[in-house]
């Protein structure tokens, strides 16, 4: 494996307070930034055990003679 130095030669393009900033936003969370709903897999599921249920077949009702 090959060890590598860099130099940089400029000056930084953001100041410390910018780039914390962007941290802080890369972080957070989704709803928190733009209001969109989050992903809530848990969610999903319990739409599709609700649709299982109601969409299940009955049990035979017994003739009484």
């Amino acid at each position: 494996m090959l060890a590598q130095t860099t130099r940089t030669t400029r000056a930084t393009l953001a100041t410390q307070a910018e780039i914390d900033a962007l941290g802080t936003l890369m972080t957070e969370d989704e709803a928190a930034v733009s209001d969109a709903p989050t992903y809530r897999p848990e969610a999903a599921s319990l739409l599709l055990l609700a649709g299982a249920l109601l969409l299940s077949p009955k049990p035979p009702k017994e003739r009484t003679r």
